[in-house]
């Protein structure tokens, strides 16, 4: 087989590679960026490209221990970025009704679940919805937030408490871990208000699996200069290599939790 037949069928299988793996994490990472952002708009923004930039370098990106992770990641950053310039005029959002998309698998309880945690999540400050989101919806830990969004631990921390004690306030949950209370949900996990988070999370992921379905979008595939489409066809690389995980749930998880 000649270099160029092999190259061109290696940067065949890149490709379908690439587009797997956005069917198969896009929900899950769209909904995490709407919960971060509170805005769908911005969301979307973030993480369509977040995908540009991971389709730009998906030979490196694809050796990562966790793909998941390095595209969530950069989602993030870019909804930091971008959101210090209207932080400022921050009010409070709803995040439910028309500005989501609804799942429609979801039963009745379900639903009035998810909207009620994003009800809530939209009447939080950007910096304290940053921070619950990332601890716990991402498992993410104190120092690792610190890094990311530059601030100190004890900041971290600081919003943390907040974010808990307003949720669980809207809610009628505990805000401490294992003392579920009468409240809207119906499970009895062992930290309620992270079970809320979760849920609103499922909710709102289902809702965009639709999207995913049709693919990557074609403009944004297009719209990518020669030389970025060429680097889905990297000269090394020896076949297709597996996802470290699966799914997109704990895609940037940190291992160690702290401070609860």
């Amino acid at each position: 087989m000649s270099d160029t037949v092999e190259e061109t069928t290696r940067g065949g299988e890149f490709e379908e590679e690439f587009d797997a793996f956005y069917a198969r994490t896009y929900p899950w990472l769209a909904a995490r960026a709407v919960m971060l952002s509170g805005n769908r708009q911005n969301a979307e923004d973030a993480v369509q490209e977040a995908y540009i930039e991971a389709m730009r370098r998906w030979p490196e990106v694809r050796t990562c221990a966790s793909p998941e992770a390095w595209v969530t990641t950069t989602m993030r950053r870019k909804l930091s970025k971008d959101g210090r310039r209207w932080w400022f005029r921050w009010k409070p959002v709803e995040m439910a009704g028309t500005t989501v998309p609804a799942a429609t698998t979801a039963t009745v309880e379900e639903t009035a679940e998810a909207l009620a945690a994003l009800r809530a999540l939209g009447t939080l400050p950007p910096r304290q919805r940053q921070v619950v989101v990332m601890h716990s919806l991402e498992g993410m830990s104190y120092r690792a937030i610190s890094a990311e969004l530059g601030i100190s631990v004890g900041s971290v921390g600081s919003n943390l408490n907040k974010a808990r004690a307003r949720l669980s306030l809207m809610l009628d949950v505990s805000p401490e871990l294992g003392r579920p209370t009468e409240r809207l949900l119906t499970r009895a996990p062992e930290d309620p208000l992270t079970a809320a988070l979760y849920g609103a999370a499922e909710w709102l992921s289902e809702g965009f699996r639709p999207e995913a379905r049709d693919g990557f979008r074609p403009e944004a595939r297009d719209g990518l200069r020669p030389e970025a489409r060429d680097g889905l066809r990297p000269e090394a690389g020896n076949g297709l290599r597996p996802d470290a995980r699966n799914g997109l749930r704990h895609g940037a998880h940190d291992g160690n939790r702290e401070g609860r």
